[in-house]
């Protein structure tokens, strides 16, 4: 039977970079430490549930040229964590691939990275018993074509072993260790893989061989939403189970709000309305984290469309300066760090007519059809041109294409079909 080993896979740390966001106010400094204060939860946690080891998949820093201090904070954590004997394991990432030269501080001994020509395999004892083997290559620059996974091979199967590898898991993405699930699947040597390199947490196969990615501590921008954190794992033979674990002190979000029900149509009581219906949806929100960070995205037909268009900067900053100072003070915070306007223009007896006229009637129903047909889905993607790429990498940004995300894809979709719907009632009434 083999012995039973509990770890922490973390991944995406990104230290030296910070939060993206549109601040002045007193939260900033805050905001500043989130990314540094996520990880030294990590530690802390390690310590207190007194794992065997810690392994990081790949992107401990944030670019290539590590800054000294999130150098030197990542050293003191690391001390920490050997005074308990923890030994940390690492790959480096696309941002931080591997240097030949070494960090830019020595790194205690409990810090194993793995080398970016061979595969490097550690094997980890407990009271001089074997109780696990972790394999791991790091990255040679920005980019890894080479399909290193292959080569993680192991003597034999009696004890747990780990693979760590910093992947899109795309077979067909040379820049990011080109691999599939079924191939991690298939790979006789490994019974989990430690994965990095996506921002948000997967489960991509719950037996042997586990195939996770924790997702980034803490995320940075409206991109990287939601709670971050990592997995404590327990690999037991009759009783495997891992848990997630939160560490964002900020969480970033997006809420869409619907002022179509607004009494009046005046700036005021889109104020009134958009601070009584926020105030709302934040109750709902876990109250454990330090602060929220949202973008706001207004939708929905209205009186005000014109003035909204028209005047939109003035209103959205009018908006910004009554809702800030409100929300940011509450605990825990909420940062409004933008406002998008979808609105639409409002038609008198819009739902009625899109009921009684036959051309809206089935313009609607076929577009709802369409928006649910994955399959026509992928052809309309494909027909909006070479600059739009619906194959999203926000580490691989092609400054002559606009990537769009699913969420952007359904928003263009709703808006378009809004459009239209509007112009067309306009135009039939002129006629």
């Amino acid at each position: 039977m083999k012995p039973a080993v509990k770890f922490i896979h973390t991944a995406d740390l990104h230290l030296g970079s910070r939060l993206q966001i549109n601040s002045d106010s007193k939260l900033d400094v805050d905001y500043q430490e989130a990314v540094y204060n996520s990880f030294a939860k990590i530690v802390n946690e390690a310590i207190e549930n007194e794992v065997h080891f810690v392994l990081i998949a790949g992107d401990v820093f944030d670019n290539e040229a590590r800054s000294v201090r999130a150098t030197r904070f990542f050293k003191e954590q690391c001390l920490k964590l050997d005074e308990h004997d923890i030994n940390v394991y690492i790959i480096n990432g696309n941002h931080d691939p591997y240097r030949i030269d070494g960090e830019l501080l020595e790194l205690p001994s409990n810090v194993k990275i793995c080398d970016s020509e061979d595969v490097s395999q550690f094997e980890v004892y407990e009271n001089d018993k074997l109780i696990a083997r972790i394999l791991g290559q790091s990255y040679r620059g920005s980019s890894e074509s080479r399909k290193m996974f292959t080569y993680y091979t192991t003597p034999d199967q009696s004890v747990y072993n780990i693979g760590l590898l910093h992947t899109q898991l795309e077979p067909n993405n040379s820049n990011y260790v080109p691999v599939s699930k079924e191939e991690l699947k298939n790979h006789n040597h490994i019974d989990y893989w430690a994965l990095g390199h996506i921002h948000q947490k997967k489960i991509i196969n719950d037996h042997i061989p586990y195939i996770i990615y924790p997702g980034i501590p803490q995320g940075r921008d409206i991109g990287e939403t939601g709670i971050g954190g990592f997995f404590m794992v327990y690999l037991e033979p009759e009783n495997t189970y891992y848990e997630f674990k939160k560490t964002s002190d900020f969480v970033f979000k997006q809420i869409e709000l619907d002022i179509e029900e607004m009494e009046e149509d005046t700036i005021s009581e889109l104020n009134y309305y958009v601070k009584e219906n926020l105030e709302k949806i934040y109750q709902s929100f876990d109250k454990e984290i330090k602060g929220y960070v949202i973008r706001l995205l207004l939708k929905g037909s209205t009186g005000i469309y014109d003035i909204l268009n028209e005047q939109q900067e003035e209103v959205l900053n009018d908006l910004l300066t009554n809702l800030r100072p409100y929300f940011s003070k509450k605990s825990p915070s909420l940062w409004i760090n933008n406002i998008i306007n979808h609105t639409s223009q409002k038609i008198a007896n819009l739902s009625e007519i899109k009921e009684n006229d036959p051309f809206i009637k089935e313009f609607t129903n076929f577009v709802e059809n369409l928006a649910e047909d994955e399959k026509e889905r992928a052809k309309l993607k494909q027909k909006m041109g070479k600059i739009w790429n619906p194959e999203v990498d926000l580490e691989d940004q092609n400054p002559k294409e606009f990537q769009i995300t699913e969420q952007e894809f359904k928003e263009l979709f709703q808006q378009s079909k809004d459009k239209i719907i509007t112009e067309f009632i306009e135009r039939r009434d002129l006629e």
